[in-house]
């Protein structure tokens, strides 16, 4: 399955394989999600590959969302897809404590 993005109630659910090869094109997406919404929820609970420039990209939207004080929720803990490569780049600080 290649890279999905499906926004459902507010929540943008990311399904499929996440690997550098895709940050740009999620760095333009999520830019124009951050420049219209004050806080937004992305789901990593679907994704079924997360390669270490894809952690490190979402470590950077976490960041810059900060800086602009904006609100970004990643949900994904139980993914353990997700969590092992979040543990392994120590990036896992960015994901939300609770399922929203």
């Amino acid at each position: 399955m290649s890279l999905e993005i499906k926004e459902k109630h507010g929540i943008f659910e990311i399904l499929g394989k996440v690997t550098t090869q895709h940050v740009g094109a999620l760095n333009s997406y999520f830019d124009s999600i951050l420049e219209r919404e004050d806080s937004f929820v992305v789901s990593l609970e679907k994704v079924t590959v997360l390669d270490s420039g894809a952690a490190h990209f979402f470590e950077k939207l976490y960041q810059k969302s900060v800086r602009q004080n904006k609100v970004i929720s990643l949900i994904g803990r139980q993914n353990s897809s997700v969590t092992d490569i979040l543990n392994a780049t120590k990036t896992n600080y960015i994901l939300s404590p609770d399922r929203i």
